[in-house]
């Protein structure tokens, strides 16, 4: 659902910075190369002000090793930094549901516009990865 709701609102991945549905989405993007392997580190700091404010910072590794640059590891993690998590859950859960009805719309009018080609159900993209957040109780520094 995050990259979903982050190339909707971001197409292309052309801002580093953008504002979508109150919330203030931040990219930065860290990589290392070397001939035996490689890393990218994605990190997206997402922040609602206001009364009922909260930031969320999201986290993507992609590993790859060897001359041909084989994936070998890819790791996503999630954890608020400020405000109420029962607030950041309404605002994603709030996304999801439009992300949803979006996507339900897309595809009704892809049924009853005519096409030689026939829609396939895998095509749908209507599973919804869960957020699964770091628990501070879990840190092992």
């Amino acid at each position: 659902m995050f990259d979903l709701l982050v190339s909707t609102s971001n197409p292309g991945m052309k801002r580093t910075r953008w504002t979508h549905d109150g919330v203030e989405f931040e990219r930065e993007r860290h990589s290392f190369t070397s001939s035996r392997h490689g890393i990218v580190i994605e990190v997206f700091t997402l922040t609602r002000t206001g009364r009922h404010g909260w930031s969320l910072m999201v986290t993507k590794e992609y590993w790859w090793a060897g001359p041909d640059a084989t994936p070998f590891k890819n790791l996503r993690w999630a954890r608020p930094l400020s405000g109420e998590r029962s607030d950041l859950f309404t605002w994603l859960r709030a996304q999801e549901a439009s992300l949803d009805r979006a996507l339900s719309l897309e595809m009704d009018q892809l049924r009853t516009k005519p096409s030689s080609q026939p829609i396939h159900a895998d095509d749908q993209a209507s599973s919804v990865s869960a957020w699964q957040f770091d628990d501070e109780s879990e840190d092992h520094e």
